[in-house]
This record gives C-alpha cells, structure tokens and sequence, in this order.
C-alpha cells in the first residue's frame, strides 16, 4: 500500500497537518474498533489504520525539514549565463566537510526510515495473514457443518430429499481439520437408536467429503506452486529496469547529471508552465536543487526545472562506459543474497567497514558465484554457502544499481581472500577498512 492510500484511509488530504491526522485516526479509530463492533469483524481494518497512521505521521515529520523549500521561476532575464563566478556561486557558502556530513546525516535519516517502513509493513502483513487464516477456518467449519446435515440423507442410489419435519437440529460432531482414526470418531459420536444402515451411509458421506477435501488441497498446492514460480519469473525479469521511486538517493541528485530520455526544461516546477526548451536524450546538465519530484538545472546556460524521473545520476560517459543506465533503484537488503547459493557451509562476517560493500564468493569448482550485500558497520551470519574452494573479492561504493549488479559512484574493488575452503564448519571473517 503506497502513502496515498493511507491518506485515502485516513480520509485526510497530502497536505494535512500532523494535529488533522492525529484528529481523523482517533474519529475512525473509535468508529472501528473491534471493542465497538461486536457483530462485525473489524479487526483487520482497525489495523490497517494503525499503521496507514504511523505512515502518514512519519511522512508528515519527515516532510517538514524541507517546508522552507521555495520554487524559483526562471524568466528569459535571470537564465541567462552571467559568467563562471555565478555559475557556482551557490556551492561557495559550504565547505566540503560541511557538504559531506550533510551528505551523511541525510543518508542515516533515510535508511533509518526504510527501517522503520519495513517493520511497519512486516506488522500489517502479518496481522492480514492472521485474519485470514481465521476467515478461512470459519468457512471450512460451516462447509464441514453443511456436509455433515447433507449426509443424513445420502443412501447408495443417491440422496433422499425428504423432508424432516421436525425442528430438532442434527447432533453435529465437533469440528476436526482432518479425522484419520475411524474409531475415534465415531466414538466422539452420543449414540442413537437408529437402523443399521445409518453408520454405512454416514461413513460413505464421510468419505466423500474426506476425499473432496483431499484433492482441493492438491489442487490449491499446485496452483499456489505456478503461481509463485510466474511471480518470480516476473520479479526476475522486472529487477533489471528499476522505475523511478520518488525521494530515493536525493543526496546525489545535486551535481553531475543526465537526461534518460528527451526532457523538457521549464520555467517552474509544473507541467503547465512555460517550457524553455526541450533537452535531448543522453545530455549532461548540472543539477542545482532539489524539491520533491523537480530538479533545478542548468543547460546550456539556461537554469530551469525537470522532472527528476527523466535525470539519470552522474555523467552520461560514465554511465556508457559502466553500462548503468536508467535508476539505480532500492539498495539491497543488508545481508541480502544476489545469486544462487544452496548448501549448509556458515560463515559468520564480523564487518566494521563504514560503508555498504559487497562480497562476492567466485569459485573455482565451476559454480556460479554469488554476492552478500552488507550494510556498514553491520555483523552478519551466512549458513548457506555450498561446499567447495573460493576466492572472496569485496567491492564497495555509494550508490548500488541494481540493473548493473555493482556501485555506481566510488568504486572499489579487491581480492581479499584466495583459495578458501568451505566444508560443513563454521568460519569467521573480519572486514577492516
């Protein structure tokens, strides 16, 4: 669920403030609370508003550190190129340092709130696979219920469609998932004064019903199996083109950068202004600031506004000669598997490098090699390297892509172990910088 759906939940506009949305979700906390619904189950609901409200207030927070944000509009006076003094005149006020710790505490917030977004939808997920699972046993339950009464008039020839007058409800036995002892069952049964042919039909609508439960759980396996096997098959093809995600890398939006397709330059952060000029494909311009999903730029000593999803990140040589095209995408989760490894080898990374880096495991056996992504300064345990001999290569950098499989900016690559043999032993490796 993205972030406007849980403003679109919250029944409160993307500009609301944090008392708004803090009012709305206790009106609709109160409307939908499980304590206040007896006769409806809206637990789900409620819990889907607890953490579209979490959401939205850390959205809320973390837009107000860039409020002060104003868009310039650019005229035909003011675009023009006034000389080398002007054209950087905006980076003199920092110093480097104080551009690389701003640098650093932008990209600490930001990971910080990754965190805390993935704990939020890992809780929301799990209170929906929970409400589920009950839904689906209230439902097996009543179909249970309903197999059982049909069975009282089920004979060898068919059924019986007689009608029982009488307003006495049937002696339903209690529920079981699956009844594999015959005697226990029919023991859990109070007895009845009924003819002799009354346990044979039941135990043939038994039967039955046992048998048609059987093959609807083989049949939803195997299309849980296909469906599973398509949406890989999906995530795999869809992983190499990452799309634009809004506000994702901003710290190295400003700088070196170039067009992903024909981009039109306007006057101000809005489609409906007025358009400049339109800069082609695979043009290097200089992004100057940034605001939400514009760019200000300069082009050929024009200064104007672009949509951040048509900018790729750094010089269009740089992205020729490494191939990385397009957006970089998410950065892998730490301790995140790039390839394929099946085996029960351990290896325990205690890592104090202060960047994000990635080992990379080439085997001399002919197996495929694969790759550990490791967060800075962060320890990890892999348990499932294959046997065999490898060599360990480390590769860091700032800004992975995903397309590419490597950094884009700053980096570095070297061997650091040769000849290392896995067997089904527990090994440690420390990582200096």
């Amino acid at each position: 669920m993205s972030l406007k759906d849980d403003y679109q939940l919250l029944d409160i506009p993307t500009s609301a403030s944090e008392q708004e949305a803090k009012a709305s979700f206790r009106r609709l906390a109160r409307r939908y609370h499980p304590d206040k619904n007896p006769d409806t189950d809206t637990t789900e609901l409620f819990q889907r508003l607890q953490a579209a409200y979490e959401n939205v207030i850390s959205a809320i927070r973390q837009g107000a550190l860039v409020n002060d944000w104003k868009p310039f509009s650019f005229t035909s006076e003011n675009t023009q190129n006034s000389g080398a003094k002007n054209r950087y005149s905006s980076f003199s006020k920092a110093t480097d340092k104080e551009q690389e710790a701003f640098i650093k505490e932008r990209q600490r917030a930001y990971e910080e709130m990754k965190r805390n977004n993935a704990h939020h939808e890992k809780t929301r997920n799990d209170a929906i696979k929970a409400a589920r699972n009950t839904l689906k046993e209230k439902r097996v339950k009543a179909l249970y219920e309903e197999a059982f009464k049909a069975s009282k008039n089920f004979t060898s020839q068919g059924y019986s469609y007689t009608d029982n007058l009488s307003d006495e409800k049937p002696d339903i036995p209690p529920y079981h998932s699956f009844v594999d002892d015959e005697d226990d069952y029919s023991n859990s049964r109070p007895q009845e004064s009924a003819p002799v042919s009354q346990p044979i039909r039941l135990d043939a609508a038994k039967a039955a019903f046992r048998a048609a439960t059987y093959i609807a759980c083989f049949a939803a396996g195997i299309y849980a199996t296909l469906y599973w096997q398509s949406s890989e098959e999906k995530a795999a093809s869809s992983s190499q083109t990452a799309t634009y995600v809004s506000g994702l890398y901003p710290q190295f939006r400003v700088g070196p950068g170039y067009t992903l397709t024909s981009t039109t330059l306007y006057a101000e952060p809005d489609t409906s202004s007025t358009a400049l000029q339109t800069i082609p494909t695979n043009a290097n311009l200089l992004g100057i600031k940034l605001q939400g999903d514009w760019l200000t730029v300069r082009y050929q000593g024009v200064n104007g506004w672009v949509q951040t999803k048509n900018i790729g990140y750094g010089n269009v040589q740089h992205a020729q000669q490494t191939g990385c095209f397009g957006q970089p995408g998410i950065a892998p989760q730490h301790g995140e598997l790039i390839g394929k490894a099946e085996g029960n080898s351990r290896l325990r990374i205690l890592n104090q490098l202060p960047e994000h880096s990635m080992l990379t495991f080439e085997s001399y056996d002919g197996q495929a090699p694969f790759s550990i992504y490791l967060y800075g300064k962060q320890a990890y345990a892999a348990n499932y390297i294959p046997r065999g001999n490898y060599r360990l290569v480390l590769e860091t950098g700032s800004l992975y892509h995903h397309a590419c499989n490597q950094f884009i900016f700053n980096d570095t690559t070297k061997v650091i172990l040769e000849n290392v043999d896995f067997a089904s032993t527990e090994q440690s490796l420390t990582l200096k910088p």
